[in-house]
């Protein structure tokens, strides 16, 4: 699983499960360009790093705000995780890259 840069566990359960693997990706996403975003980096940043998530840009947060890169094709499949938290400050505080077992 290098291709998705994850370690032996995501990358046991990518191929365990690819079966009933369903990520839909955001169209112009690049595992490259997410393996770059850092804890701290404003989301102009990012934008401008990864372009638009799939989910539609939240103009107020209140505590946090996510970014999703990736979602499931249904509300069962399994699926790779690529989303970005985002604090009150509008700066990236987590990074979530797994494969997410639903």
């Amino acid at each position: 699983m290098y291709k998705y840069g994850y370690g032996i566990n995501d990358a046991f359960w990518r191929v365990a499960w690819a079966i009933d693997e369903g990520t839909i990706w955001a169209p112009n996403f690049n595992e490259e360009n997410f393996s770059k975003i850092k804890i701290g980096m404003t989301e102009t940043e990012v934008l401008l790093l990864m372009g638009k998530p799939l989910n539609a840009l939240q103009e107020s947060c209140v505590n946090s705000c996510f970014w999703f890169y990736t979602k499931q094709d249904s509300g069962t499949s399994d699926f790779d995780q690529r989303w970005v938290v985002f604090n009150q400050d509008k700066r990236v505080s987590e990074i979530r890259k797994s494969f997410f077992i639903d």
